[in-house]
């Protein structure tokens, strides 16, 4: 009978605790010889997690059988691969790792989630059902080890009766219909100060995954990711005309824990194929709960990658660039971040901005406030910018350790933010930083808007948008901009405006983050590539590069104006001439000091849209950079500020 070697790969973007412990549990089968392994690649921080066998040709097919079977999809899981082997070259002992729970990392797994949340099995509803494979039973909270099936369909009533269930075990409240205001609390309690309630868009746990399709255009990859077992929220946009989504974008999630899974497989017989989700942190609220932040993903290049990430982490300590600081704060608003060093890691703490002024209240709220870059730009900070664009370039080698000074240099960032500015900032062949590019914010009203293009030469344009339509031209007479909304979803939020995307009907005041959500939702509307060209002609100012913005908007006034009603298009116009005007930009730059690296950064790549075009438009050119183990803006700033060139003012 022949023996064969043969290997199992699974090659990850980042960790994923669950493949660790599998590992850890295929160790055991000693009849199988079986060694594994996990190594990084230190050019792209990829893990190869991997399992080696010697076994017969039957025993291999049920092993690759059990594999598959308990090997769950992970959103991080770029690819697998099998192949036979000369010899191993993995280990029989276990990894250093520190679980947090016993057994696998998960609340429920494909051995006990058909039993409990089957409501054609006998044991449907029992949430206490014990699981060998996970232990997922062992990760209840006290209260919710309390609940009966009769409890949770008295639960799923109450709801159906009362339009409204408050959860506050998990810190979440379920609604039948939005919400008067969908907010949640603690971004109420951070914006207290301003004077409108910030727009959220809105949160939807869905609760029969076969009827998704019907509901939100999806593709397969975000359909994959919403399956996996971290459950992230996926930004995604209803269907045409849908007669009770009405919001422009929405974050979809699956049931992430034993209750939800219970509780929607309830409702789904009730005919219920989703509900609305806010946050509500409450004493009551279970420490588990508290620590499985919502994981809010965006598609960049074909890779999913955390907006902002909310949870403690850490990640190997870089080798490629040299560290110079051993603690950096940053926060954006609503949360503080905190990144410190060790001997073999950075490792980074998250917490609500309140709790964190409440503990320090001589905590840096910015960057801005203590540092003053070393550039030319002495207006205008770009920290933020460079702290993102040292965070994107970081990579480690335990194989190399240099002791000499490793700074990035030749390198360029796009960073486009929605907390912070969007800027093109460079670093040259001596890494000296230069502000090639700044979006400018807009006036913070509309009449201001309009008064600044009655004095610009697009007056004629204005003058006959005024008299054809009227209504839009009020509507944009009656548009308040908040300070720190983000300039790039400022104009896109005049933009909606200006070509008619927002129902001249609705009374309320409309904020900028849902008029940005909206050019955004007809943007991705449109079907084809083909669409008209709109300026982005530059500014040159004193020190830097600006944007003429009132010719982006006379551009779409005069498409307007000429008949032009294919809102979509227009939308999605707006999105491609913008990133081939970035590319242009950056093969400028690329001709003055040589772009060998391009990153991008910001929350607003969490438009799919953008992060579409501008990959199409510019990757294919200069492959554009993330770092796979962090954010896109967040802790990505506050590691990227240990590297960063400064000096105290």
């Amino acid at each position: 009978m022949s023996m064969h070697n043969i290997r199992f790969d699974f090659v990850c973007q980042r960790h994923v605790p669950l493949y660790e412990q599998l590992c850890h549990q295929y160790l055991n089968r000693t009849e199988l010889n079986i060694s594994i392994g996990a190594e990084s690649d230190p050019q792209t921080s990829q893990i190869r997690y991997f399992i080696e066998a010697f076994a017969t040709q039957a025993q291999l097919e049920a092993l690759a059988d059990n594999i598959a079977s308990d090997f769950l999809l992970s959103v991080w899981l770029l690819h697998t691969h099998i192949e036979r082997i000369e010899q191993h070259s993995g280990q029989r002992k276990l990894f250093k790792i520190k679980p947090l729970h016993p057994g696998l990392p998960l609340y429920f797994c494909q051995h006990c989630q058909p039993l409990f949340g089957d409501n054609q099995q006998p044991s449907f509803g029992n949430i206490n059902l014990q699981c060998h494979h996970c232990m997922g039973h062992e990760k209840l909270s006290r209260d919710e080890k309390s609940l009966t099936q009769a409890d949770i369909v008295l639960m799923a009533n109450r709801l159906i009766n009362n339009k409204s269930l408050p959860l506050p075990i998990l810190g979440l409240t379920l609604w039948l219909t939005p919400p008067a205001v969908i907010a949640d609390k603690q971004v109420i309690e951070a914006s207290q100060a301003s004077t409108e309630m910030p727009y959220q868009r809105p949160r939807i746990l869905i609760c029969n995954p076969n009827s998704l399709n019907s509901h939100f255009i999806v593709d397969d990859s975000q359909v994959l990711a919403l399956s996996s077992i971290e459950k992230p929220l996926i930004r995604v946009r209803p269907s045409s005309d849908h007669p009770s989504l009405l919001a422009p974008l929405y974050d979809i999630q699956f049931a992430e824990n034993r209750l939800l899974v219970i509780l929607t497989e309830v409702l789904r017989q009730k005919g219920i194929n989703w509900l609305h989700v806010t946050s509500d942190i409450e004493p009551h609220t279970s420490q588990e709960a508290l620590l499985n932040k919502p994981l809010r993903l965006a598609s960049i290049n074909q890779h999913w990658l955390p907006i902002t990430t909310l949870s403690d982490g850490s990640i190997p300590l870089p080798t490629n660039v040299t560290c110079l600081h051993d603690e950096h704060h940053y926060q954006d608003g609503l949360m503080a971040f905190t990144a410190n060093t060790t001997k073999t890691a950075i490792t980074w703490q998250v917490s609500s901005a309140e709790s964190a002024a409440k503990r320090a209240t001589s905590v840096i709220s910015a960057l801005e406030s203590t540092i003053i870059d070393e550039s030319s730009n002495a207006g205008t900070s770009i920290s933020t910018s460079l702290c993102a664009l040292n965070a994107a370039l970081l990579r480690c080698d335990a194989t190399k350790n240099s002791h000499k000074p490793q700074f990035v240099k030749n390198a360029a960032i796009l960073y486009f933010s929605q907390h912070n500015g969007c800027q093109i900032v460079t670093l040259d062949d001596q890494s000296q930083p230069e502000l090639f590019f700044e979006m400018p914010n807009l006036p913070l009203s509309g009449y201001e808007i309009c008064h600044r293009l009655s004095e610009s030469p697009q007056k004629s344009l204005l003058d006959k948008f005024k008299q054809l339509f009227s209504a839009e031209y009020n509507q944009l007479l009656d548009l308040h901009i908040q300070a720190d909304d983000g300039a790039l979803s400022q104009l896109m939020a005049v933009a909606t405006l200006i070509i008619g995307g927002y129902p001249v009907e609705t009374a309320q005041r409309v904020t900028v983050a849902e008029l940005a959500d909206k050019f955004v939702a007809l943007a991705m509307a449109h079907h084809g590539n083909n669409a008209p060209r709109i300026d982005f002609p530059l500014t040159k100012g004193a020190a830097h590069r600006g944007l003429n913005w009132c010719k982006t908007l006379g551009t779409l006034m005069s498409f307007k104006l000429a008949g032009e009603t294919n809102l979509a298009k227009l939308a999605f116009a707006f999105h491609d001439s913008f990133a081939d005007y970035l590319s242009h930009w950056i093969e400028h730059l690329d001709q003055n000091i040589g772009v060998k690296q391009l990153v991008i950064a910001g929350s607003e790549f969490a438009n799919p849209l953008l992060a579409e075009r501008v990959q199409l438009r510019i990757g294919k050119n200069y492959p554009l950079v993330v770092n796979p183990l962090l954010d896109l803006d967040g802790v990505n700033i506050a590691i990227g500020g240990l590297y960063l060139k400064q000096r105290r003012g």
